[in-house]
């Protein structure tokens, strides 16, 4: 049911290594979207969903309860990261970078770990803890580093601690809890008020208040609840992830007209469609390439060709096409 849906709805979905996929299920899915569709078919197998990027994830409900935090929690620490040096900035946004990683039937986790290990760079120094396992095909689509990592090692109750400023990275088990620490500012009531409030409606919140703000501990699925509770007219509805265009990039027009915006931005926005590319960046510094550069560019109906030499005119790069991929390699 999940391969066919993947294959007509054109989305990727993963589907947990505890959940036996040949569960038989008796399922109607009339009259439902299509998350509330996967909402049911999980809660059947008593799994629950979490869209990560541009993946589905089906998983254990304790499991999938702790993903969105462990996901936010990490985001945080390299933000913290890029904040403590000028020189860390690349090193983040290098991180943050979307790409799609597929693996065939009887690959390995631990193998499967090593390509997004090599793909974003990081040594992983225990790689031992993932035991012998053989997985059938899937594909993580436009995903960050953070959320590759996160989606494979969830599935041995694993996460990981960033060290060496985040060129390594240590496996550990994930905490039996697994919270995120906020402030909120509370408008139009007492914090006194706001406070007994929450703490009658989420009886398990941890809530401390100081002066005009309240302190509140929980998962990140939780904190959303507590927005919406506390901005009752704000829309917080999760979307579904976008379809993402694996046409391989030969067999695309492209059209665009900007000014001055930075090679590294129009990159980004080519990822968001299914592009993905691939640099070595130490090699481009010593080769003196900036993406950050700023350039101007017009092209209408453009091939691939057309497209990509217009791009790089201005920088001493070459680039091989294959497939959704773009290499780039300094010109000597």
């Amino acid at each position: 049911m999940i391969q066919r849906i993947c294959s007509t709805q054109n989305i990727s979905i993963i589907l947990d290594r505890r959940i036996d996929p040949s569960l038989k299920l008796k399922l109607d899915l009339q009259n439902l979207t299509l998350e509330q569709g996967l909402q049911k078919l999980a809660a059947l197998a008593h799994a629950k969903t979490e869209i990560v990027g541009s993946t589905i994830y089906i998983g254990p409900e304790t499991a999938a309860s702790k993903l969105k935090t462990l996901l936010e929690l990490k985001s945080e620490e390299l933000a913290a990261l890029a904040d403590s040096g000028a020189e860390l900035k690349s090193r983040v946004l290098f991180l943050s970078r979307k790409k799609t990683f597929h693996y065939q039937d009887l690959d390995q986790p631990s193998d499967i770990l090593r390509q997004i290990a090599a793909a974003y760079q990081i040594t992983i120094n225990n790689g031992n803890q993932i035991p012998h396992d053989l997985w059938t095909h899937g594909t993580l689509t436009s995903v960050n580093a953070i959320e590759a990592l996160s989606l494979i090692l969830i599935q041995f109750d694993l996460t990981y601690r960033w060290e060496e400023q985040a060129t390594q990275i240590q496996l550990i088990p994930i905490p039996d809890t697994v919270t995120i620490e906020k402030t909120y500012t509370p408008r139009g009531s007492s914090v006194v008020a706001v406070t007994r409030r929450l703490k009658e409606t989420f009886p398990e919140l941890s809530v401390a208040s100081s002066g005009k703000t309240i302190t509140v501990s929980a998962s990140s699925e939780l904190h959303e609840k507590i927005e919406q509770f506390l901005n009752p007219g704000a829309n917080f509805r999760n979307t579904m992830p976008q379809k993402v265009d694996a046409i391989p990039v030969q067999r695309r027009k492209f059209t665009l007209w900007v000014k001055n915006v930075p090679l590294l931005a129009i990159m980004k926005k080519l990822e968001q469609s299914g592009i993905e590319f691939e640099y070595d960046e130490d090699q481009l510094a010593d080769a003196g390439i900036d993406l950050g550069q700023q350039i101007d560019i017009s092209v209408n109906e453009a091939n691939a060709q057309e497209f990509f030499d217009s791009l790089f005119r201005s920088f001493k790069l070459k680039y091989q096409i294959e497939g959704t991929r773009v290499t780039l390699i300094p010109n000597k």
